[in-house]
């Protein structure tokens, strides 16, 4: 009956030991290290400004609804600080992609119906 006994203690013991190495291992995983609160001192986060010397056809936009020119087509791209320019209407095809050249989008007429870098 001895065996028993030690045997129905152990048992009883059991709960106590799991709940020691459960505390054991979540002592383990707590964060260490400086906590910082959030203040006025961090950095502001960075600012996205477009690549120097890039297409930006919003630059352009003066001139929708108009009539295309060849002069004002150059100063199209003048502004929206492109490389080159060219126009093209719905039936073009499609051309290789050049993130410097501003795409002026007509309709049969001439008139310029949208503006796009590529």
């Amino acid at each position: 009956m001895t065996s028993i006994a030690s045997s129905l203690a152990a048992c009883r013991r059991l709960p106590l030991f799991a709940g020691v190495l459960a505390a054991a291992l979540a002592a383990g995983c707590q964060m260490r290290g400086d906590v910082r609160p959030l203040s006025s001192e961090a950095p502001p986060p960075p600012v996205f400004a477009p690549p120097p010397d890039s297409c930006q056809a919003a630059g352009a936009r003066f001139a929708l609804g108009r009539q295309i020119t060849a002069p004002l087509l150059e100063e199209m791209r003048s502004r929206a600080g492109a490389r080159s320019a060219r126009t093209a209407v719905a039936t073009d095809p499609a051309l290789a992609i050049d993130l410097q050249r501003l795409i002026v989008d007509l309709d049969p007429s001439g008139r310029i119906l949208g503006l796009r870098c590529g």
